[in-house]
């Protein structure tokens, strides 16, 4: 009984401790957060609002191969600053290089039978020869030699008055006369040819063998610089001098030619001059009449900065487009159409990146009030 005296006051005390803590640490005036940054006013009493999209000057490059295949080699880096032609990726060219090497075979196997075809040329267009004319006099001569013999042993034969038993030997030197005539007429012909050279008709027709050998040689010249520009097209390089903004491909990835849209037909790398930078801006077309191109604009970058850039008018460009960029308000239509407005910054901060959106305000053209 006494425990239970003891016990139950200090069970109520406790409780009411506690309540006053909770009560106390409830009741504490809530943290106030930072003061939100207002937006830095806009100098135009009357103007047209858009919302700009910062590029480069040369619009954003989306390079892309014109073949298809492997990346065997990619030389650069996103950020890097390249030249106009340098190599920025190479696809696999094991292929390419066959066939490089095989129309090469082919050049060289042409050009040895033009060679070979001028080298007849110029051995009919030697005739006659000196060797040659003197050989076939040579022969001429021994055949006029065996002739002359054939015909002293025949008239020999022909004296004998008893001939006996040679009286059968005259049918035999007769046919020998007759061979020995027969072949001095050949040897005295060949002779006549080997003088009068080659005929026009035969060192024509050589010439022409020539032709057609040469065109053999440019026809494989041809497949050659076909397997040369397919060798080429493998290399993919900078079509101007500017930075590397995003590197869109990896060694040992398969990309299908050309640009598209994503996936694997998307490109390697995106590429702009960013030494101006530009602000593509979408200005209603309800506001469109109201745009003074020869007026005063500024960008004003978002968040915290409060940093506003002067821009200089570029061009507009004459084809509306659906807007894109929607603000969300329930109001807002989105069937809407935009003008696009390019306008260069003037001495944009450092930490400006194509791809970040601006605010962008133009002061309007006057108007007169009814």
């Amino acid at each position: 009984m006494k425990l239970r005296l003891v016990v139950l006051p200090v069970l109520a005390l406790g409780g009411f401790a506690l309540t006053g803590v909770a009560v106390a640490r409830f009741n504490q005036p809530a943290k106030v957060g930072p003061e939100p940054i207002a937006p830095p006013p806009i100098p135009f009493a009357d103007r047209v609002a858009g919302v700009g999209i910062v590029e480069p000057a040369s619009e954003t490059i989306l390079v892309g191969s014109q073949v298809g295949g492997v990346v065997a080699k990619v030389f650069v880096e996103e950020g890097a600053q390249v030249a106009a032609g340098s190599v920025l990726v190479e696809l696999d060219a094991r292929d390419a290089d066959a066939r490089i090497a095989a129309a090469q075979a082919q050049v060289a196997t042409a050009r040895a039978r033009v060679e070979a075809a001028k080298a007849v040329v110029a051995q009919l267009a030697a005739r006659p020869r000196a060797e040659d004319v003197a050989e076939a006099e040579a022969v001429v001569a021994a055949r006029r030699a065996a002739l002359s013999d054939a015909e002293g042993r025949l008239e020999r034969l022909m004296r004998v008055s008893d001939r006996g038993s040679a009286a059968n030997e005259q049918p035999t030197l007769e046919f020998a006369v007759a061979a020995a005539r027969a072949q001095l007429s050949e040897s005295e012909a060949r002779l006549a040819r080997v003088r009068a050279g080659t005929y026009p008709e035969d060192l024509e027709v050589a010439r022409v063998e020539v032709r057609v050998a040469e065109s053999e040689v440019e026809a494989a010249g041809q497949s050659l610089r076909q397997a040369e520009v397919a060798r080429d097209l493998l290399v993919v390089r900078a079509p101007i001098a500017g930075t590397v903004l995003r590197l869109e491909t990896r060694v040992g990835e398969y990309k299908a030619a050309g640009p598209g849209s994503g996936g694997a037909t998307s490109g390697l790398l995106r590429l702009g001059d960013v030494s101006t930078l530009h602000v593509r801006t979408d200005i209603d077309e309800l506001d469109s009449w109201r745009l003074d191109t020869a007026g005063q604009a500024i960008a004003t970058i978002r968040g915290g900065s409060r940093l506003q850039v002067p821009l200089r008018f570029v061009r507009v460009v004459p084809d509306a487009q659906p807007k894109r960029t929607l603000t969300g308000e329930n109001g807002e239509r989105i069937d809407t159409r935009v003008v696009q407005v390019i306008y260069a910054l003037e001495n944009p901060p450092a930490f400006l990146q194509p791809g970040m959106l601006v605010d962008v305000a133009v002061a309007a053209r006057a108007t007169n009030a009814k």
